[in-house]
């Protein structure tokens, strides 16, 4: 072997060894960015294989962060094209930087400097963060907005020379990453549970409804409606709100879980730990479906949210109630299963939900009480064991029970059994009045609920302002 040959072999080796200290150099500087330290920029290897590499640690910092972020995680593309808008407002950024420096070099520069800090910024934002207290967690994201904007001003400082100049370059950078904050970068979403395999479609017989894509549509739905519960306030006994609406065949039931989960969200400082789960098809693009398998998603979902010894889950069902105690599950032309007291109970149990407060808007409703109450419930339905109620007509945006319960809720200050005990009344003198077959509404209090209560209404008057829609 001559010794041109030995020379050329031995390039061949050191390179990749090469290229990793200059790798860790550049991530040193990033580093050193974010902590607004001097001269981070003339330290850093500046080459096309470096760009490319820094591209590859940011990308598998984002697949392994989100994966052990994500509970069973469900690949999703959607985090590619999120990054590839990130490098095209990078390298829209990087254009003007150049401009300004008359220097094409400095486009490549800025590449690798934008993305020897990105992989820091994302593990901040995604571990550290959402981690804060409640109480803190406005006032951490407004310090990570000024630390990020301080940050793009220092190293745009560190091209340009002129304060003047990277300041409106580090506004235009933060004008234009301000378009992605409203998705999160993640290469998952949880899949909560669904099977594929399992899944089924009836005979198309509603032609405007895509039967398939529906079914298909409710990782998406779901996922989005779970993502936005908050954890419950440590100290605290907090509300969390689940309007189910079983039934397609009426508005009424759309229409009353709307109003029921506003008045909820603004009287009883539920916003931000409250869904709904609707049948409809005005809704059915845009909201999970009212299916069992949904709510047991839903509540599974809650148990992990809620502090099990503080916080109380209220779980609001409308729509058709039968004879046989069951409560039906429509939305035509799909193949949904009606909900039984047993399905509640279990999917309560095994949520760890311990404190329940269960409002059922249904004839024959009072058939569920006996399955479900125990000593930390609440149980309220609108008619009893044998009796139907009233309202569920395409008409009416409420039913008696519903409209009547919603009116209650005006109460300030507001007392649970007071108010519902007030809805009874308001049912029974509008039946009345209407010559009607009293539905007679039931309501159970469990011993240990009715104290737990009491402690729900005092820690209401401690909440702050912002955490109620209107009073």
């Amino acid at each position: 072997m001559d010794l041109s040959t030995s020379i050329c072999q031995e390039s061949r080796q050191s390179a990749p060894s090469s290229e990793f200290r200059a790798l860790i150099r550049n991530l040193y500087s990033g580093m050193r960015l974010m902590a607004l330290r001097p001269n981070a920029v003339d330290q850093m290897i500046v080459s096309v294989d470096q760009l490319m590499l820094l591209l590859g640690i940011y990308g598998l910092t984002v697949l392994i962060v989100s994966y052990l972020l994500t509970p069973l995680p469900i690949f999703d593309g959607f985090g590619l094209s999120y990054l590839g808008v990130e490098l095209l407002i990078a390298l829209f950024v990087g254009f003007i930087v150049a401009k300004l420096t008359r220097d094409e070099n400095d486009l490549l520069r800025f590449m690798l400097l934008v993305y020897c800090v990105s992989p820091f910024f994302y593990l901040v934002s995604s571990i550290f963060l959402p981690v804060l207290p409640e109480e803190l967690s406005m006032m951490g994201y407004l310090v990570g907005g000024i630390w990020i904007f301080l940050v793009y001003f220092w190293s745009a400082l560190q091209l340009l020379r002129v304060k003047f100049k990277a300041a409106a370059v580090a506004a235009i950078w933060m004008i234009a990453a301000y378009l992605l904050t409203h998705w999160p970068l993640s290469f998952w979403y949880e899949g909560y549970g669904f099977n594929q395999e399992t899944m089924t479609y009836t005979e198309d017989v509603f032609t405007e409804v895509n039967q398939e894509q529906i079914y298909y549509n409710q990782y998406a739905l779901l996922n989005d409606a779970l993502n936005g519960i908050r954890p419950g306030e440590n100290g605290l006994a907090d509300l969390f709100f689940i309007g189910f609406g079983s039934d397609s065949a009426e508005n009424v039931f759309r229409t009353e879980i709307e109003h029921m989960h506003h008045a909820v969200n603004a009287r009883l400082g539920a916003t931000g730990r409250s869904l709904k789960l609707i049948n409809n098809l005005e809704t059915i693009d845009e909201l999970p479906l009212a299916s069992s398998h949904n709510l047991k998603i839903s509540l599974h979902h809650l148990g992990k949210k809620i502090n099990q010894d503080e916080d109380i889950v209220f779980l609001y069902l409308t729509g058709h109630g039968s004879a046989d105690h069951t409560l039906q599950v429509q939305m035509q032309p799909l193949s949904l299963n009606d909900l039984s007291p047993r399905d509640i109970k279990n999917y309560l149990d095994e949520a760890g939900i311990r404190w329940r407060i269960i409002v059922i808007s249904a004839c024959y409703s009072g058939g569920f009480i006996e399955s479900l109450q125990n000593e930390h419930s609440l149980i309220f339905t609108a008619a009893a064991a044998h009796k139907t109620s009233f309202g569920c007509s395409i008409e009416n945006e409420n039913t008696y029970f519903g409209e009547a319960l919603r009116n209650s809720l005006t109460n300030q200050p507001f007392q649970y059994v007071q108010s519902f005990v007030q809805a009874m009344q308001m049912i029974g003198e509008r039946e009345q009045y209407e010559k009607l077959i009293p539905s007679e509404p039931q309501l159970f209090i469990g011993n240990q609920m009715r104290e737990k209560l009491k402690v729900l209404e005092q820690d209401m008057t401690r909440y702050a302002p912002e955490r109620f829609g209107a009073m």
